[in-house]
């Protein structure tokens, strides 16, 4: 399926979900199914299919729409990372990186809004607390 990576000038992939790897589309104009990043060497995928929305890390998926997900973002500003975790009651994914305000002096992370705008796991985040957003993708990207 075709996904575009939002936090990387929008360029098209090609996301294979039965392995979760991306491959670069240059000039694909097909219309995307979702979004895509790499995170930490993490492949990070959220996506329509057969209505629902999904959110992919590497080979392990999860139904947005289910109410047994559960989504933690949050960051240790000491250390300047960033940890988001997924899970349910069969699987779980952790992933612990840079946060994207790590490198400018001065900054306090004490706009928590703009972690949506800034990293895609945040954007992430976002859309799993705010079930209207997720029907509006669902539309979208049907």
């Amino acid at each position: 399926m075709i996904l575009t990576k939002p936090f990387d000038n929008g360029d098209r992939v090609e996301f294979d979900i039965s392995n979760g790897i991306a491959a670069l589309m240059p000039g694909v104009t097909e219309k995307p199914q979702g979004n895509y990043a790499l995170v930490n060497s993490s492949n990070v995928a959220i996506y329509t299919e057969r209505g629902k929305l999904f959110l992919q890390v590497d080979l392990q998926r999860w139904d947005l729409s289910s109410g047994d997900v559960v989504l933690k973002y949050f960051h240790n500003l000491a250390q300047k990372t960033t940890r988001f975790e997924v899970y349910d009651a069969d699987k779980s994914a952790v992933i612990e990186y840079r946060s994207w305000w790590s490198d400018i002096p001065g900054f306090e992370a004490v706009e928590p809004e703009m972690d949506e705008d800034e990293d895609f796991l945040g954007y992430v985040y976002a859309i799993w607390k705010n079930q209207q957003l997720q029907k509006s993708l669902i539309k979208h990207w049907g």
